[in-house]
């Protein structure tokens, strides 16, 4: 008998271990939705299944309720239109993606920016062609910001679908330039570099050789308006049909960057970011950012910062449109949404993540208050995305949506490798244009070795 008992015993503790066992499998089974990769390309005849689950991977790093909003409530919308769909949203860091890929736990839909797109395209394979499925969804290309569309293009396809257009405008203290009897133009019209440059001159105060206040303070090395500043004065900063990079070798583009550096030499403009040292540092040692008249705004999701500071100041500010050089360039980019390429349900992914490109889609994510700009032509004059109910609704809000036709793709990795996006890369730049400002390189050296660099590397690159 004791024999038996102990069997029996033994028995049952195989039979629990098993079943545990069997439920950890089946629950990584649930969590895991990796499945054979899929390219995206569909057959004329091929009919749209949209129905079934899908896992909504967005990055909330505020862990606010409030950033979580406007894709929760796009959500909500998308499974209003398909009944048939669950739509699951799933808050995670993006420094968790990379792993999760590879793992087959990240999310159908998951949210990018554009460099992470390009790697996620190029270095994991993990992303999913769009093309075919934009026009399945009857798509109208023609009322999309091509400035918002063009960052989620790599190799001239469509692989991430932009939430918002992401146009450089400038945000300004309206005291300073009443206190100097000085008016800008209102709406979406832009001052010309040369207006803007006298009115920044006559702005910009000091006292016993040190400012009290600047005219503009820029954030000069961000791709968006560096960029801008290279192309602004006819040049072209990049060959890609040529595979090379033409910083000194094309005179526009040097024109346009030394009116950067020119603007920061005369002390009317200044980098909000990099370090100053020596006699720059004592100049400027008294200066906040709240002391600039017109600063870089580049993003809508910077209101509730940028505004508050100003309201907390009890300053009047409001918005322009980013200054027009001779050859107007406004840097304009998006951050967005990509499909993963190994998902078992690629119909209704795609149709999610392409539900941003409708008027319904783009109406529920910039309705709350964690949206953006609209990215459909048709939306620019509607009132739900310009802060209806709140102090901020006077706003002049049309400069977000300024000089569509004037737009330059807003980062690197768009246009040229990621080799070279690297060499190019926000510190990299922060470093080099610290250098020039600081005076310990000039222009011309800084700029020549920054050609070099990429020019050898895309020689040695096989394919591009």
């Amino acid at each position: 008998m004791l024999k038996s008992s102990r069997q029996a015993g033994s028995l049952a503790k195989r039979i629990i271990i098993i079943f545990i066992m069997s439920v950890l499998q089946l629950s990584a089974a649930a969590c895991n939705r990796k499945g054979p990769p899929k390219s995206g390309i569909l057959t004329d005849d091929y009919e749209l299944t949209i129905e079934g689950e899908v896992v909504f991977t967005i990055s909330n790093e505020s862990g606010a309720a409030s950033e979580a909003a406007a894709p929760r409530a796009f959500a909500d919308a998308f499974m209003r239109k398909y009944q048939e769909v669950k739509v699951t949203v799933d808050e995670a860091h993006r420094n968790t993606y990379a792993t999760r890929i590879s793992t087959g736990e990240i999310g159908d839909v998951f949210w990018v920016d554009e460099n992470d797109a390009n790697n996620y395209k190029k270095n994991h394979n993990a992303l999913l062609m769009l093309d075919y499925y934009m026009d399945k969804l009857n798509i109208d290309r023609q009322n999309i910001y091509s400035g918002a569309l063009v960052g989620g293009m790599i190799d001239g396809r469509l692989y991430m679908v932009p939430r918002n257009l992401g146009q450089q405008v400038l945000i300004y203290n309206k005291d300073a330039l009443t206190q100097a009897n000085i008016e800008i133009p209102s709406g979406g019209t832009a001052m010309t570099w040369d207006e803007f440059k006298d009115i920044c001159r006559r702005v910009t105060l000091s006292e016993n050789d040190t400012y009290t206040q600047v005219g503009a303070g820029f954030k000069l090395w961000w791709s968006p308006v560096w960029q801008a500043f290279a192309e602004g004065w006819g040049g072209q900063w990049v060959n890609t049909i040529e595979k090379r990079v033409t910083f000194v070798s094309d005179p526009n583009v040097m024109a346009g960057i030394n009116e950067m550096f020119d603007a920061c030499n005369e002390g009317w403009m200044k980098d909000d970011v990099i370090q100053y040292t020596g006699a720059n540092a004592a100049r400027y040692s008294q200066i906040s950012d709240l002391d600039y008249v017109f600063r870089t705004f580049g993003d809508m999701q910077w209101i509730t910062r940028y505004g508050n500071a100003y309201d907390n100041a009890n300053i009047a500010w409001d918005f322009c449109s980013f200054p027009a050089f001779p050859t107007h360039k406004v840097g304009t980019g998006a951050t967005g949404y990509v499909v993963y390429n190994r998902t078992r349900n690629p119909d209704t992914a795609a149709a999610l993540a392409l539900f941003f490109l409708t008027e319904e889609g783009q109406t529920a994510y910039h309705s709350t208050s964690g949206g953006n700009v609209p990215l459909l032509k048709s939306l620019s004059e509607e009132n739900f995305w310009r802060m209806p109910g709140t102090d901020w609704s006077d706003k002049n809000f049309d400069a977000f949506v300024s000089y569509p036709d004037a737009s330059t793709p807003a980062t690197v990795i768009t246009r040229a490798p990621s080799e070279i996006a690297e060499i190019l890369s926000d510190n990299n730049m922060i470093n080099a244009f610290g250098r020039i400002i600081n005076g310990t390189a000039s222009v011309e050296d800084v700029f020549a070795d920054l050609e070099t660099r990429c020019n050898e590397t895309w020689s040695k690159l096989n394919e591009y």
